[in-house]
């Protein structure tokens, strides 16, 4: 495992020092300091020596990551790749510093929690020239058997995520340890779930759920979630400067994140690319977000001030009002779902709606609203029966 470290070395002093709260050093007072990064770690030779080793005089934490990978990755030429004997242990660490500075920082996150759990501790002491078929379905036999913290089998979607995660860490072999990925002979996961209706709300049961809803913030948390079709990070993240009330658009350029290491939060880049987009708001929202703004201007951002608004309360005061209004409770993610089906019925195009939600392209928008959509011969129908209308 590499450690990483930020040095601070004064020049009149000639040595690493540790600073003050002010900046300084704390041996002699200088603000002559030098910044730079190091990184430490063991690594296994092809030969199985132990060896110690350290890496510095980064200017940022990337460079010594890049450089920890590269020293790493030039180590396997010191002899021919049929002699090489590599653990996977070694291999994950190596993995996990090249997809620290290759993935989101929620992504990153998850696929550390979830293969610190199921996939380190299973193949940490085999040798990934050994990772056979075989050894692959003995793995995933045992993800099958795992169980929840609530005592309940892992979803197929969990099992899938870690399978893909494993694909990535074993291609990373493939490409620069020319070990042959067994994973690709392996059958998948057998997905014995039914498909779970995806549940959203009409204008009329929103309607029921936010009358219940008493606290301003969260009152127009949810009009905004259900009226933008937007993630609730990218809700979370805006600012006043988003929000044009004036020509009622919406801005998404930012999201945020729990799932980080070291912090409780964090502001990122949106999903992708194509999420980065300027939306129009219906009258509706933009008179609730005015009357929001008043006495909430200085905030930082909107629904927060010097933190997110809790996911704990967000559910509290959902399902409270849900009970009150007595409509069927849904999840936070069904409010965009919601957006996307209303539009959908109404006759929006499919081109719209993708571009409305964010997506990479309108094949993911079918792929999940498709069944959401008017049926052709519906829409035939009422365009020959106005035709023959018009005509007589």
């Amino acid at each position: 495992m590499a450690s990483y470290q930020q040095l601070n070395y004064c020049k009149k002093c000639q040595k690493n020092v540790p600073l003050n709260n002010k900046g300084q050093c704390s041996i002699c007072g200088s603000t002559q300091i030098k910044k730079s990064w190091t990184v430490r770690f063991r690594y296994t030779k092809y030969n199985g020596k132990e060896i110690q080793k350290r890496l510095t005089g980064f200017s940022t934490k990337k460079e010594a990551q890049n450089s920890y990978i590269e020293f790493v990755n030039q180590t396997r030429l010191e002899q021919p790749v049929s002699d090489t004997k590599i653990k996977f242990s070694v291999l994950y660490d190596e993995y996990k510093a090249y997809a620290k500075t290759n993935l989101k920082e929620s992504s990153y996150y998850d696929f550390c929690s979830k293969c610190d759990l199921h996939i380190l501790p299973y193949f940490k002491d085999f040798y990934i020239q050994d990772l056979s078929p075989k050894v692959i379905l003995a793995w995933q036999t045992y993800i099958n058997g795992c169980k929840t913290k609530a005592n309940k089998e892992y979803s197929y979607k969990y099992k899938r995520n870690l399978r893909a995660y494993l694909r990535t860490i074993l291609n990373y072999a493939e490409r620069y340890y020319d070990v042959k990925n067994n994973l690709k002979l392996v059958d998948n996961f057998r997905n014995a779930e039914y498909n779970k209706e995806m549940q959203v709300w009409s204008p009329e049961e929103f309607n029921q759920f936010i009358e219940k809803v008493s606290k301003p913030e969260y009152k127009a948390f949810f009009y905004a979630l259900y009226y933008t079709g937007a993630r609730k990070g990218e809700i979370l993240a805006t600012t006043w400067n988003d929000w044009n009330l004036t020509k009622n658009t919406l801005k998404i350029n930012k999201s945020i994140t729990k799932k980080v290491y070291g912090q409780s939060w964090l502001i990122t880049t949106p999903k992708n690319q194509s999420s980065v987009r300027e939306i129009s708001i219906p009258p509706i929202l933009a008179n609730i977000m005015k009357d929001f703004k008043l006495g909430n201007e200085n905030n930082q951002f909107v629904f927060f001030g010097d933190k997110p608004l809790a996911d704990s309360n967000i559910q509290r005061v959902q399902e409270s009002a849900c009970n009150e209004a007595n409509v069927k409770k849904i999840r936070l993610h069904d409010f965009r779902h919601s957006h996307a089906s209303f539009l959908l019925s109404q006759g929006v195009s499919v081109v719209a709606v993708a571009k409305r939600l964010g997506h990479k392209n309108i094949e993911q928008t079918l792929n999940t609203y498709a069944h959401m959509m008017p049926k052709e011969d519906d829409v035939l129908i009422k365009i020959l029966q106005k035709t023959s209308t018009n005509i007589s």
